[in-house]
């Protein structure tokens, strides 16, 4: 078995705690959709309010920069609260959110409701990854945060294409109303049906700042931060890519979002197995490696639908690796700090999701579809090396506690060898 690879656990989980994590996952799935239901909008926001597609996609950075400075800071404040409370809390903040969207008169508002609603999911996402890993024990982990997960990929499956269909036909503004029904559903839900009372860590700013510099964690974090800024250079753009470089119609869309989301289902439901044979760094190694291909691909083929397609497939797959894979590793590197340190990881994906949107909306605007396909290369090639150091600088570390536990006189003997 691979270093720090997880063993199989046997069975099922039982009755209440599959339920939870259900419910955890479907709370995932719709803080998804509402973060990411912008991506397939961006024509009818554009013209609700009358703004360019790039001060549209801004929607996406505003929402990811909120969550990426709010989830640490939460944590500190607000983190030993028990962690259902927490979770209801930030569903209700992301309804009253996508409230003020619905009836946003301007653009202004529009962007502010897009902070609130960042602000809530801050809150919601890594209390949602802590409490479903708390709930089994560690060999089993990554099965239960890959269920969790797992709301991801069907929000991009379900959700991101049939906001894009109702964005379309109904508005974006009935979208964004029927959003902040189904978050109120959510927490009642959840409320009802799940009794957990338990208290979340309470952390210090120390505590946070300690975990930052900690180069193992640090390089690791920022691992999340290059491969969602890599994806999201471009996935922020496709829709305008489809249309004005594949000539895709409003139909096509939709089918290559719904394609993308199917895909990425499957590769949720392949790494909660591939977790119990695989360490969390070979399969994050793996994934960037493939998407640099898959983006290098499309970099130099012609221009074909099916060529796009293709990738459409390949790239979420190999996308729903790399989330659960990396929250496993952050539970791994730091086990006694699991709230904060995954609240720090999300925080990390969120910021690469502001800076690859925002990035990606220049790039596209200034040089197309070619100068978002290369941006996502470097970014991934940039996450592989975080990777590599942080996976070094694990094992430097691994290294001297063991030194340090030896006896005085065995220490030396252990210098000479390294």
């Amino acid at each position: 078995m691979e270093r720090n690879a997880i063993p199989a656990g046997k069975g099922r989980f039982d009755g209440k705690t599959s339920r939870s994590l259900i419910l955890f996952g479907f709370a995932m799935f719709v803080q998804t959709t509402s973060a990411l239901s912008i991506v397939g909008i961006l024509g009818p926001v554009a013209a609700e309010w009358r703004i360019t597609p790039t001060a549209a996609a801004l929607l996406v950075t505003a929402f990811g920069a909120t969550f990426a400075l709010s989830a640490p800071l939460l944590q500190m404040l607000v983190g030993h609260w028990i962690r259902r409370t927490q979770i209801l809390t930030g569903l209700l903040v992301m309804a009253l959110g996508a409230v003020v969207f619905a009836l946003a008169p301007g653009y202004g508002l529009l962007f502010s409701a897009r902070l609130v609603m960042g602000l809530g999911a801050a809150l919601l996402s890594p209390v949602l990854l802590a409490l479903g890993s708390s709930l089994v024990e560690p060999q089993r982990q990554g099965g239960a945060l890959a269920i969790v997960s797992m709301g991801i990929s069907i929000a991009t499956v379900v959700g991101v294409p049939a906001s894009a269909w109702l964005g379309e036909h109904l508005g974006p503004r009935l979208l964004y109303a029927g959003l902040a029904a189904v978050l109120v559903a959510t927490a009642v839900l959840i409320a009802r049906l799940v009794p957990d009372r338990s208290r979340g860590e309470r952390v210090g700013p120390r505590q946070a700042l300690r975990l930052l510099g900690r180069p193992s964690t640090l390089s690791g974090l920022s691992v999340i931060f290059f491969i969602t800024a890599g994806i999201f250079a471009t996935y922020t753009m496709i829709t305008p890519i489809l249309r004005d470089t594949y000539g895709a119609g409003t139909r096509t869309v939709s089918l290559a979002l719904l394609l993308y989301g199917v895909s990425g289902l499957v590769g949720n439901l392949f790494v909660r197995s591939a977790s119990a044979r695989r360490s969390s760094e070979t399969l994050l190694k793996g994934s960037m490696l493939v998407l640099i291909a898959i983006f290098s691909a499309l970099l130099v083929l012609p221009i074909s639908m099916a060529f796009l397609l293709a990738a459409l497939v390949a790239w979420p797959f190999v996308s729903d690796i790399v989330w659960p894979s990396q929250q496993r590793r952050m539970v791994e590197l730091e086990p006694a700090f699991r709230g904060i340190a995954l609240a720090l990881s999300s925080s990390f994906l969120f910021s690469g999701m502001a800076f690859g949107s925002a990035l990606g909306g220049i790039a596209y605007a200034a040089q197309g579809y070619v100068a978002d396909l290369i941006l996502s290369i470097g970014l991934f090639a940039l996450g592989l090396g975080a990777l590599a150091y942080s996976v070094s600088a694990r094992r430097r570390n691994s290294d001297r506690e063991i030194a340090a536990s030896l006896p005085a006189t065995r220490a030396p003997a252990l210098t000479r060898a390294a």
